[in-house]
């Protein structure tokens, strides 16, 4: 056993031990499901950090800016955060009001239809439990690594783990560890990308050295390399401006994003932790993609991309800051899992099977062990494919959700024949699409993007769908109550406070340019002999 496992070992019997004393205050299906509804902004930022940033970010993104796609990255990063204030205000708001334990039921109320909610819950449970395998799969190739233990047994033993939590504490106790490890991970990144630009000549020294190197040079240019993900610049930009909708539409009304505004204690709440978020997913994204290109200065040479951020812990930085780096990414991932975890076993119990009060708890118990298990064993049979598989889910959230999501808020005229037939052929769309380009081994170009045309069949559908039949009384009034806004949303105070944050939006926009000019553009142009 070395340093680096015994770091993972302690952090994650600390997690169990969490989990334990959180699930003592477990009194009934709110608890577990939504966490009692009385959730503070911290632990719902912390929370919605958390369940977005899992291994598919530490060893997904981090792999592609190691060679060469940092821009797009980037591009879709800085939409994504975006995502987080829009979805807040335009969705998040309306979710929280309708005092639901789950979206697919948000769906369903809205729109008066036991079809639209199982439709919805059916696409929520495929999607995350594709992203929870790729989670698992990263997990699984981190322990591997690190320790030179067998990678199923690797695999097994975290998802021991995180199904523990998730099974024992719900949602309560998924909100607490989520908050502890975004503060563990953020740290670790910190550190390593300090650590890992000094190793490599300083921040600026480094990425000047990139610029003026002709192997290097395109790294950090506006279209990247050509070649991991397509052979012109304007390719890669044009991918990242359709990630850039696809993860924006995550983290608007993607599920493990979306329903911790479920556990908010108010609306206020809910508006004021999209911004933290907002802020804290678009540094990480940056500090992970710039830590790993800053990596080809030392060692361009990994084999395996996916674990750039890996190499770098055990062979750039101080024992310690390794430990703790790697910690952070195992927190990250086990974070994620916990998420994806809870809302499957929500989604059974409440959506599937519909069962009620105590009964909804072990309903959706037995769920979590059940998808774990499946997870467990095509995580074991199937190769990893980390980016990928997560780029699947965000797709299908994209397809499926997003556009079905923002008309049930703003359209008076989408009636539930149309809402139901948008979504299901976003998502069948999507994953055919998806799943031909896999099985036959044929590189679509990017403008046949499987989340693309999945989004227009979406609307296509929606709009046929919605034209061919009306909106009923029932839809029509089930609409209006989402605009009734609860007596206790309007305290003046908490308005106050909430405008506060409001107020501060244009500043993150200015905050994310000013750091993309001083910490990239300008020592990159200067390397290049530019200025």
């Amino acid at each position: 056993m070395n340093i680096y496992f015994t770091g993972m070992c302690i952090s994650m019997i600390i997690y169990i031990i969490i989990g334990i004393a959180v699930s003592r205050k477990v009194k009934n299906a709110d608890d577990f499901y939504v966490a009692g509804r009385r959730a503070p902004v911290i632990l719902i930022a912390g929370s919605m950090i958390a369940s977005y940033t899992s291994t598919g970010m530490f060893m997904g993104d981090a792999a592609q800016c190691y060679e060469g796609v940092f821009s797009p990255i980037i591009i879709f990063a800085g939409m994504q955060s975006a995502g987080y204030i829009i979805g807040a205000v335009f969705f998040g708001r309306f979710l929280r009001r309708s005092n639901i334990l789950t979206i697919p039921e948000f769906f369903g109320k809205r729109f008066c239809s036991e079809r639209m909610k199982m439709l919805a819950a059916v696409t929520a449970i495929i999607t995350m439990t594709v992203y929870l395998l790729s989670v698992i799969q990263g997990i699984g190739t981190l322990m591997n690594i690190v320790t030179g233990v067998n990678y199923n047994i690797c695999i097994t033993l975290a998802l021991l783990v995180f199904t523990f939590i998730t099974v024992l504490s719900g949602s309560r106790g998924v909100l607490i560890t989520d908050t502890i490890m975004a503060g563990v991970f953020t740290a670790a990144l910190v550190f390593a990308a300090l650590v890992i630009s000094k190793n490599a000549g300083g921040w600026f020294g480094a990425i000047e050295r990139i610029a003026s190197n002709d192997a290097l040079s395109g790294l950090l240019s506006w279209g990247g390399v050509s070649g991991p993900l397509y052979d012109s610049g304007i390719e890669n930009v044009i991918w990242g401006l359709i990630y850039g909708v696809v993860w924006m539409s995550v983290c608007m009304v993607g599920p493990w994003q979306s329903s911790r505004y479920l556990m908010a204690k108010n609306e206020h709440t809910v508006v004021r932790s999209s911004f933290i978020s907002a802020v804290g997913v678009f540094m990480l994204e940056f500090l992970v993609g710039m830590a790993a290109v800053m990596v080809n200065v030392v060692n361009p040479n990994i084999e395996v991309s996916s674990q750039v951020m890996i190499w770098a812990a055990m062979n750039m930085m101080p024992k310690l800051l390794g430990v703790i780096l790697l910690t952070g990414v195992l927190a990250a991932g086990i974070s994620s899992a916990t998420t994806f975890l809870s809302l499957i076993g929500a989604s059974v119990a409440n959506d599937i099977i519909g069962v009620k009060s105590k009964k909804s708890i072990m309903a959706g118990r037995i769920a979590m062990v059940f998808v774990s298990g499946i997870v467990l064993a095509v995580a074991v049979y199937n190769p990893p494919a980390i980016f990928w598989i997560m780029f699947l889910g965000g797709a299908i959230v994209a397809s499926s959700w997003m556009p079905v999501a923002l008309a049930c808020v703003f359209s008076k005229r989408l009636t539930k024949t149309g809402a139901f037939c948008g979504m299901l052929f976003g998502f069948l769309s999507c994953f055919a699409l998806r799943l031909y380009s896999s099985l036959s081994g044929v590189e679509l170009p990017v403008y046949l993007d499987p989340s693309l045309v999945g989004i227009i069949c979406n609307l296509i559908a929606m709009f046929a769908g919605t034209c061919l039949t009306h909106v009923t009384e029932e839809e029509k009034q089930a609409r209006e109550r989402m605009f009734v806004i609860p007596e206790e949303e309007k305290d003046e105070e908490e308005v106050r406070k909430t405008l506060k944050y409001v107020r501060l939006s244009p500043m993150i926009g200015v905050l994310v340019a000013g750091t993309l000019l001083v910490l990239w553009a300008v020592p990159y142009i200067s390397g290049l002999k530019i200025l």
